[in-house]
Protein backbone atom coordinates (compact mmCIF):
# COMPACT_ATOMS: atom_id res chain seq x y z
CA UNK A 1 0.00 0.00 0.00
CA UNK A 2 1.16 3.11 -0.68
CA UNK A 3 -0.13 7.07 -0.55
CA UNK A 4 -2.67 8.08 -3.25
CA UNK A 5 -4.44 10.86 -3.65
CA UNK A 6 -8.69 11.18 -3.95
CA UNK A 7 -11.40 14.04 -4.55
CA UNK A 8 -12.88 13.87 -0.68
CA UNK A 9 -15.62 16.83 -1.75
CA UNK A 10 -16.73 19.11 -3.84
CA UNK A 11 -18.62 22.22 -3.45
CA UNK A 12 -20.19 24.87 -5.80
CA UNK A 13 -21.18 28.33 -6.44
CA UNK A 14 -23.13 30.17 -8.74
CA UNK A 15 -24.68 33.62 -8.49
CA UNK A 16 -28.56 34.03 -8.09
CA UNK A 17 -28.38 36.26 -11.34
CA UNK A 18 -30.15 33.79 -13.88
CA UNK A 19 -30.42 35.20 -17.22
CA UNK A 20 -32.16 32.91 -20.20
CA UNK A 21 -31.57 32.97 -24.12
CA UNK A 22 -34.42 34.98 -24.79
CA UNK A 23 -32.27 38.11 -23.18
CA UNK A 24 -29.62 37.73 -25.60
CA UNK A 25 -31.48 36.63 -28.18
CA UNK A 26 -33.77 40.35 -27.76
CA UNK A 27 -30.05 42.23 -27.59
CA UNK A 28 -28.89 41.38 -30.50
CA UNK A 29 -32.29 41.17 -32.39
CA UNK A 30 -32.33 45.07 -31.49
CA UNK A 31 -28.77 45.34 -32.84
CA UNK A 32 -29.74 43.45 -36.14
CA UNK A 33 -32.14 41.36 -37.13
CA UNK A 34 -30.57 39.06 -38.82
CA UNK A 35 -27.54 38.76 -36.00
CA UNK A 36 -30.45 37.88 -33.76
CA UNK A 37 -31.37 35.27 -35.70
CA UNK A 38 -28.14 34.02 -36.24
CA UNK A 39 -27.65 34.42 -32.42
CA UNK A 40 -30.62 31.60 -32.27
CA UNK A 41 -29.14 29.62 -34.21
CA UNK A 42 -25.98 29.63 -32.45
CA UNK A 43 -27.22 29.09 -29.09
CA UNK A 44 -29.38 25.95 -29.95
CA UNK A 45 -25.96 24.69 -31.71
CA UNK A 46 -23.93 25.15 -28.57
CA UNK A 47 -26.72 24.05 -25.85
CA UNK A 48 -27.48 26.80 -23.39
CA UNK A 49 -30.65 27.76 -22.19
CA UNK A 50 -29.50 29.34 -19.10
CA UNK A 51 -26.38 31.00 -17.31
CA UNK A 52 -25.71 32.83 -13.99
CA UNK A 53 -23.83 36.12 -14.00
CA UNK A 54 -22.09 37.67 -11.22
CA UNK A 55 -23.08 40.94 -9.52
CA UNK A 56 -20.50 42.93 -10.20
CA UNK A 57 -18.91 44.59 -8.27
CA UNK A 58 -21.08 42.76 -5.05
CA UNK A 59 -19.54 39.51 -6.36
CA UNK A 60 -16.20 38.37 -7.90
CA UNK A 61 -13.80 35.55 -7.89
CA UNK A 62 -12.80 35.57 -4.49
CA UNK A 63 -16.28 36.09 -3.10
CA UNK A 64 -17.58 33.66 -5.35
CA UNK A 65 -14.72 30.89 -4.51
CA UNK A 66 -15.50 31.67 -0.56
CA UNK A 67 -18.87 30.45 -0.92
CA UNK A 68 -17.73 27.30 -2.74
CA UNK A 69 -14.85 26.61 -0.63
CA UNK A 70 -17.06 26.47 2.43
CA UNK A 71 -19.59 24.40 1.01
CA UNK A 72 -16.36 21.97 -0.03
CA UNK A 73 -15.01 21.98 3.22
CA UNK A 74 -18.73 21.28 5.21
CA UNK A 75 -19.14 18.16 2.50
CA UNK A 76 -15.70 17.00 3.36
CA UNK A 77 -16.60 16.90 7.55
CA UNK A 78 -13.64 19.05 8.01
CA UNK A 79 -12.22 22.73 9.26
CA UNK A 80 -10.27 25.59 6.95
CA UNK A 81 -7.62 25.00 9.97
CA UNK A 82 -7.50 21.36 8.53
CA UNK A 83 -5.81 22.53 5.04
CA UNK A 84 -2.38 22.28 4.66
CA UNK A 85 -2.69 24.46 1.40
CA UNK A 86 -4.91 26.53 -1.13
CA UNK A 87 -4.29 26.57 -4.80
CA UNK A 88 -6.67 29.06 -6.76
CA UNK A 89 -7.03 28.69 -10.56
CA UNK A 90 -8.70 31.57 -12.79
CA UNK A 91 -8.52 33.32 -16.02
CA UNK A 92 -9.92 36.18 -14.12
CA UNK A 93 -8.23 37.28 -11.30
CA UNK A 94 -9.07 40.10 -8.94
CA UNK A 95 -6.26 41.08 -8.08
CA UNK A 96 -2.34 40.07 -9.67
CA UNK A 97 -0.74 41.46 -6.34
CA UNK A 98 -1.54 39.26 -3.81
CA UNK A 99 -2.58 36.47 -4.74
CA UNK A 100 -6.46 35.54 -4.77
CA UNK A 101 -5.30 32.16 -3.33
CA UNK A 102 -3.91 34.44 -0.09
CA UNK A 103 -6.94 36.24 0.03
CA UNK A 104 -9.11 33.38 0.12
CA UNK A 105 -7.16 31.71 2.48
CA UNK A 106 -7.84 34.64 4.83
CA UNK A 107 -11.10 34.48 4.18
CA UNK A 108 -11.30 31.05 5.04
CA UNK A 109 -8.98 31.58 8.12
CA UNK A 110 -6.73 28.76 6.60
CA UNK A 111 -4.16 29.22 9.18
CA UNK A 112 -2.83 26.04 8.75
CA UNK A 113 -2.58 26.13 5.05
CA UNK A 114 0.99 27.69 3.48
CA UNK A 115 1.41 26.01 0.47
CA UNK A 116 -1.10 29.04 -0.93
CA UNK A 117 -0.51 30.20 -4.70
CA UNK A 118 -2.81 31.00 -8.20
CA UNK A 119 -2.29 29.10 -11.59
CA UNK A 120 -3.41 30.07 -15.16
CA UNK A 121 -4.05 27.63 -17.44
CA UNK A 122 -7.29 29.23 -18.84
CA UNK A 123 -9.93 26.17 -19.68
CA UNK A 124 -7.82 23.35 -18.95
CA UNK A 125 -6.74 25.41 -15.04
CA UNK A 126 -8.56 22.69 -13.26
CA UNK A 127 -7.29 19.90 -14.49
CA UNK A 128 -3.82 21.17 -14.73
CA UNK A 129 -4.17 22.15 -11.00
CA UNK A 130 -5.69 19.22 -9.85
CA UNK A 131 -2.90 17.37 -11.86
CA UNK A 132 0.00 19.41 -10.26
CA UNK A 133 -1.26 18.99 -6.69
CA UNK A 134 -2.12 15.41 -6.44
CA UNK A 135 1.46 14.97 -7.62
CA UNK A 136 2.97 17.30 -5.38
CA UNK A 137 1.22 15.61 -2.07
CA UNK A 138 1.91 12.13 -3.35
CA UNK A 139 5.91 12.88 -2.31
CA UNK A 140 5.10 16.22 -0.05
CA UNK A 141 4.47 14.47 3.66
CA UNK A 142 3.17 17.82 4.91
CA UNK A 143 0.13 17.58 2.41
CA UNK A 144 -2.61 15.97 3.06
CA UNK A 145 -5.72 18.28 2.48
CA UNK A 146 -5.58 20.58 -0.07
CA UNK A 147 -8.38 22.50 -1.44
CA UNK A 148 -8.27 23.37 -4.97
CA UNK A 149 -10.35 25.87 -5.95
CA UNK A 150 -11.26 26.76 -10.08
CA UNK A 151 -13.56 30.30 -10.37
CA UNK A 152 -14.20 32.74 -13.20
CA UNK A 153 -16.38 35.76 -14.01
CA UNK A 154 -15.64 35.89 -18.02
CA UNK A 155 -18.88 37.26 -18.94
CA UNK A 156 -17.78 40.65 -16.98
CA UNK A 157 -14.60 41.23 -19.43
CA UNK A 158 -16.81 39.88 -22.97
CA UNK A 159 -18.18 42.28 -25.63
CA UNK A 160 -21.51 42.89 -25.58
CA UNK A 161 -21.59 42.96 -29.75
CA UNK A 162 -19.70 39.72 -29.42
CA UNK A 163 -22.45 36.44 -28.96
CA UNK A 164 -19.62 34.05 -27.98
CA UNK A 165 -18.01 36.41 -24.68
CA UNK A 166 -21.25 38.21 -24.14
CA UNK A 167 -24.29 35.32 -24.44
CA UNK A 168 -22.37 32.24 -24.54
CA UNK A 169 -20.65 32.61 -21.36
CA UNK A 170 -21.59 31.88 -17.25
CA UNK A 171 -19.92 32.48 -13.93
CA UNK A 172 -19.28 29.81 -11.43
CA UNK A 173 -16.84 28.94 -9.03
CA UNK A 174 -16.23 24.94 -8.18
CA UNK A 175 -14.06 24.02 -5.16
CA UNK A 176 -12.27 20.48 -4.15
CA UNK A 177 -10.81 19.09 -1.44
CA UNK A 178 -7.95 16.88 -2.07
CA UNK A 179 -7.03 13.93 0.18
CA UNK A 180 -3.88 12.13 0.46
CA UNK A 181 -4.37 8.65 2.02
CA UNK A 182 -2.88 5.23 2.40
CA UNK A 183 -4.95 3.00 -0.49
CA UNK A 184 -4.65 0.72 -3.68
CA UNK A 185 -2.44 2.41 -6.13
CA UNK A 186 -5.15 1.54 -8.84
CA UNK A 187 -7.57 4.34 -7.51
CA UNK A 188 -7.18 8.04 -7.31
CA UNK A 189 -5.69 10.02 -9.81
CA UNK A 190 -3.57 7.81 -12.26
CA UNK A 191 -2.09 9.84 -15.10
CA UNK A 192 -2.25 13.12 -17.45
CA UNK A 193 -1.51 13.71 -20.63
CA UNK A 194 -1.16 17.13 -22.20
CA UNK A 195 -0.64 18.33 -25.57
CA UNK A 196 -0.23 21.98 -26.82
CA UNK A 197 -0.04 23.61 -30.44
CA UNK A 198 0.32 27.37 -30.84
CA UNK A 199 -0.95 28.23 -33.82
CA UNK A 200 -4.27 29.44 -32.91
CA UNK A 201 -2.38 31.78 -30.03
CA UNK A 202 -4.33 34.83 -31.28
CA UNK A 203 -7.81 32.66 -31.62
CA UNK A 204 -8.99 34.15 -28.03
CA UNK A 205 -7.16 36.93 -26.25
CA UNK A 206 -7.96 38.61 -22.80
CA UNK A 207 -7.38 41.48 -23.17
CA UNK A 208 -6.66 41.70 -26.62
CA UNK A 209 -4.18 44.41 -26.15
CA UNK A 210 -2.10 43.13 -23.99
CA UNK A 211 -1.93 43.81 -19.82
CA UNK A 212 0.34 46.30 -20.96
CA UNK A 213 -1.28 48.35 -22.93
CA UNK A 214 -4.46 47.93 -20.90
CA UNK A 215 -4.03 51.14 -18.99
CA UNK A 216 -3.15 52.86 -22.24
CA UNK A 217 -6.31 55.81 -22.97
CA UNK A 218 -5.38 55.85 -26.64
CA UNK A 219 -6.73 52.30 -26.86
CA UNK A 220 -10.37 51.75 -27.56
CA UNK A 221 -12.31 49.99 -24.58
CA UNK A 222 -13.24 47.11 -27.01
CA UNK A 223 -9.45 45.93 -27.16
CA UNK A 224 -9.23 46.00 -23.73
CA UNK A 225 -11.63 43.27 -22.98
CA UNK A 226 -11.74 39.48 -23.99
CA UNK A 227 -11.56 39.55 -27.65
CA UNK A 228 -12.81 36.05 -29.71
CA UNK A 229 -12.03 35.69 -33.02
CA UNK A 230 -13.43 31.64 -33.22
CA UNK A 231 -11.11 28.80 -34.19
CA UNK A 232 -12.05 25.60 -36.32
CA UNK A 233 -12.79 22.89 -33.85
CA UNK A 234 -11.67 19.75 -36.13
CA UNK A 235 -8.04 19.51 -34.69
CA UNK A 236 -8.81 20.31 -30.77
CA UNK A 237 -11.52 17.86 -31.20
CA UNK A 238 -9.51 15.20 -32.87
CA UNK A 239 -6.33 15.64 -30.55
CA UNK A 240 -9.00 14.79 -27.51
CA UNK A 241 -9.85 11.38 -29.09
CA UNK A 242 -6.38 10.77 -29.51
CA UNK A 243 -5.66 12.13 -26.04
CA UNK A 244 -8.43 9.86 -24.37
CA UNK A 245 -7.41 6.64 -26.24
CA UNK A 246 -3.99 6.74 -25.24
CA UNK A 247 -4.80 7.44 -21.56
CA UNK A 248 -6.74 4.41 -21.41
CA UNK A 249 -4.56 1.71 -23.63
CA UNK A 250 -1.51 3.24 -21.91
CA UNK A 251 -2.97 2.07 -18.49
CA UNK A 252 -4.65 -1.08 -19.61
CA UNK A 253 -8.07 -0.29 -19.44
CA UNK A 254 -10.26 -0.08 -22.59
CA UNK A 255 -13.07 2.20 -23.49
CA UNK A 256 -16.10 0.31 -22.69
CA UNK A 257 -14.73 0.12 -19.43
CA UNK A 258 -15.11 4.10 -19.06
CA UNK A 259 -17.92 4.72 -16.85
CA UNK A 260 -18.33 9.17 -17.43
CA UNK A 261 -15.98 11.29 -19.72
CA UNK A 262 -16.42 14.95 -18.21
CA UNK A 263 -15.28 17.68 -21.47
CA UNK A 264 -15.06 20.75 -21.64
CA UNK A 265 -18.54 22.32 -22.09
CA UNK A 266 -18.04 25.34 -24.58
CA UNK A 267 -19.93 23.71 -27.47
CA UNK A 268 -22.34 20.46 -27.11
CA UNK A 269 -21.96 19.96 -30.94
CA UNK A 270 -17.87 19.54 -29.89
CA UNK A 271 -19.32 17.06 -27.42
CA UNK A 272 -21.33 15.02 -30.06
CA UNK A 273 -18.56 14.89 -32.04
CA UNK A 274 -15.83 13.82 -29.51
CA UNK A 275 -18.56 11.02 -29.07
CA UNK A 276 -19.23 9.97 -32.41
CA UNK A 277 -15.43 9.70 -33.29
CA UNK A 278 -14.70 7.71 -30.17
CA UNK A 279 -17.65 5.66 -30.45
CA UNK A 280 -18.62 5.86 -26.70
CA UNK A 281 -22.01 6.55 -25.58
CA UNK A 282 -23.61 10.58 -25.97
CA UNK A 283 -25.42 9.85 -22.45
CA UNK A 284 -22.00 8.66 -20.54
CA UNK A 285 -20.51 12.40 -21.18
CA UNK A 286 -22.62 14.75 -18.45
CA UNK A 287 -23.34 17.78 -19.77
CA UNK A 288 -24.62 20.88 -17.35
CA UNK A 289 -23.95 23.86 -19.77
CA UNK A 290 -27.19 24.33 -20.40
CA UNK A 291 -27.84 25.58 -17.53
CA UNK A 292 -24.49 27.17 -16.45
CA UNK A 293 -23.60 28.58 -19.48
CA UNK A 294 -19.89 28.63 -20.49
CA UNK A 295 -17.79 28.53 -17.42
CA UNK A 296 -14.45 27.70 -18.53
CA UNK A 297 -12.47 25.99 -16.20
CA UNK A 298 -15.20 25.38 -13.96
CA UNK A 299 -17.27 23.59 -16.67
CA UNK A 300 -16.63 20.30 -16.84
CA UNK A 301 -16.03 19.64 -13.08
CA UNK A 302 -19.14 21.24 -12.93
CA UNK A 303 -20.76 18.48 -14.70
CA UNK A 304 -18.38 16.03 -12.29
CA UNK A 305 -19.82 17.51 -9.26
CA UNK A 306 -24.26 16.77 -10.68
CA UNK A 307 -22.65 13.47 -11.28
CA UNK A 308 -21.90 13.26 -7.85
CA UNK A 309 -24.90 14.55 -6.69
CA UNK A 310 -27.13 12.42 -9.00
CA UNK A 311 -25.04 9.62 -7.59
CA UNK A 312 -23.74 8.03 -11.04
CA UNK A 313 -20.38 7.22 -10.12
CA UNK A 314 -19.11 4.73 -7.69
CA UNK A 315 -16.12 3.51 -6.23
CA UNK A 316 -13.66 2.15 -8.90
CA UNK A 317 -15.40 3.51 -11.86
CA UNK A 318 -13.10 5.13 -14.65
CA UNK A 319 -13.59 8.99 -15.24
CA UNK A 320 -11.97 11.18 -17.76
CA UNK A 321 -11.60 14.59 -17.72
CA UNK A 322 -10.84 16.25 -20.82
CA UNK A 323 -10.19 19.78 -21.52
CA UNK A 324 -9.32 22.24 -24.74
CA UNK A 325 -7.65 25.57 -23.44
CA UNK A 326 -6.64 29.19 -25.67
CA UNK A 327 -3.90 28.58 -27.45
CA UNK A 328 -4.65 25.79 -28.08
CA UNK A 329 -4.00 23.21 -25.49
CA UNK A 330 -5.35 20.24 -24.14
CA UNK A 331 -4.82 18.35 -21.15
CA UNK A 332 -6.50 14.97 -20.22
CA UNK A 333 -6.47 13.20 -16.42
CA UNK A 334 -7.44 9.54 -15.58
CA UNK A 335 -9.18 9.08 -12.27
CA UNK A 336 -10.43 5.98 -10.50
CA UNK A 337 -13.09 6.78 -8.11
CA UNK A 338 -12.63 5.83 -4.29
Amino acid sequence: MSKSVFIASTGIYHPEKQVGNDFFIDHFTQMDEELGEKVTGLLAKVGRSNRYLADFPKENVITMAIHASLSAIEAAGIKPSDLDGIVFATETPEYMVPTNAVMLSDALNAVNAHMVYDMNANCIGMIAALDQVQATMKVNKRLNKVLVIGSTMAHHYGLKTDPISYANIGDAALAVILERKEADQSLGFIDSLYVTKTEEKESVMMPGCGMSKAFDPSIAEEEKRLLWHGFDPEEPENRCVEMIKQLIKENGYELNQVKRIFFNQLNYSMIESVANRLDYPLEQFKYVGDRYGYTGLTSLFLAYYHSMEDKEIQTGDVIIFCSIGAGITAAASLYIAK
